[in-house]
């Protein structure tokens, strides 16, 4: 049993001005997809989640914090804290499915409610490996071994040239498989398409994401387009809930359809299969956490489509998609993103890619994606730094 002392929840922000410079930031960070036009993005943001026992050991989770970390923090701190503290429970699964069905019955099956669910989880799988000694890849029943990667993306770049450039820089860089962000209308697209196909290896995967930038007329028209150009999976073509044009294009299209990082429940990812998507492409810290990746794995088994895990987030989320995809069969792969995020490559968690375009998930128990002291401080605002337990650490080490 699980002895719930308290449940924090804290905003993480680290605004792309701080690199750059107010007005510098690079066009393609602050319009990196296709729905980051009008809206720019202006840095990375989450929701780090901390769960303390009662014997004082902490578990971190996080919550995805796109468009803001706020609404997912309210939620933890007026709704679940109160709930848990000073609960005893038995699984992770048992602490989030009574909030799971509170939430469902209040019509939020989607966004900062679910979001706030898989944080809390993700903490309570930490918590709990933690109080075995174990990884968390071992209590899924896998192993710390090589997780199997893509690189992404390839960003929206003007010169297609500059693209094909982009993606053999990947390549350099040990990788196997690049992806490219695409949604900038079906002439732009395949031209940034054909140049890269031209420029790379035969037979190096390429993947697409279009982030729901096409209505069905154009979508129709891209996946004539693309035709040709051997895609390993176009993900996102149309916003998430058009299913009637994702089934459409799932029955024209000559390759693979991809979909998923905006789902939440498995009812969800069970509709896209259905539609006849099959590449499932989750986010831990939006679609129920470590449990939620469980069920799709089950999902997986017995449906045979891939579950290709997203790469976005903080060393927290980053390391517990790793270990997910190492300890969970159906996993097999995970993007490595490489949009400027401090949270996740200055914080001193090892994440790096090896020569054969593998990657280790953090050694140690829990998921091992916990922020060094050292670096944290330099990353994160005294809150952030209280909450994981820095400060009071600084102090003594000053002391001393």
């Amino acid at each position: 049993m699980l002895k719930i002392a308290s449940v924090a929840a804290i905003e993480m922000r680290y605004p792309f001005s701080r690199i750059y410079g107010e007005g510098r930031v690079p066009k393609e960070l602050l319009s990196p997809a296709a729905h980051f036009q009008r809206i720019k993005r202006t840095g990375q943001t989450a929701t780090l989640v901390v769960v303390t026992d009662t014997d004082g050991v902490t578990g971190f989770g996080e919550c995805f914090g796109l468009p803001s970390p706020g609404p997912s923090r309210a939620i933890i701190e007026e709704i679940i804290a109160p709930a848990l503290a000073g609960a005893e429970i038995a699984s992770p699964e048992e602490a989030i499915e009574e909030f799971y069905r509170f939430f469902l019955a209040l019509g939020n099956s989607r966004g900062p409610a679910m979001e706030a669910l898989a944080g809390l989880d993700i903490a309570l799988w930490d918590l709990l490996s933690k109080r075995a000694g174990k990884p968390l890849a071992e209590m899924l029943g896998g192993k710390v071994e090589p997780v199997r990667l893509y690189a992404s993306p390839v960003p929206f770049l003007a010169d297609p040239d500059d693209s094909a450039a982009k993606a053999l820089a990947f390549l350099d860089q040990g990788y196997t498989a690049v992806k490219l962000k695409i949604g900038r209308g079906v002439e732009t697209d395949v031209k940034h398409v054909r140049a890269i196909r031209e420029t790379m290896p035969t037979g190096t995967p390429l993947m697409l994401d279009a982030n729901c930038g096409y209505e069905r007329k154009e979508a129709i028209a891209l996946v004539d387009g693309l035709a040709p150009y051997d895609i390993a999976w176009l993900e996102e073509p149309v916003e998430p809930e058009d299913f009637d044009t994702l089934r459409m294009l799932c029955e024209r299209a000559p390759f693979p359809i991809g979909g998923g990082e905006n789902d939440f429940t498995l009812e969800a990812f069970e509709r896209l299969v259905d539609l006849g998507v099959t590449y499932l492409q989750p986010n831990v810290t939006r679609a129920l956490g470590v449990s939620g990746m469980r069920r799709l794995n089950a999902l997986a088994e017995r449906t045979g489509v891939d579950v290709a895990l997203h790469g976005v987030g903080t060393s927290i989320g980053v390391s517990t998609a790793l270990h997910c995809c190492a300890g969970l069969s159906k996993l097999t792969l995970f993007e490595r993103n490489h949009l400027v995020n401090p949270m996740r490559d200055d914080v001193g968690v090892a994440l790096t890619v090896n020569k054969e375009g593998t990657i280790m998930p953090p050694a140690g128990a829990g998921h091992g994606g916990a922020p060094h002291p050292a670096q944290a401080r330099e990353i994160y605002d005294p809150a952030v730094q209280r909450a994981l337990g820095l400060s009071e650490q600084h102090a003594t080490e000053m002391a001393q």
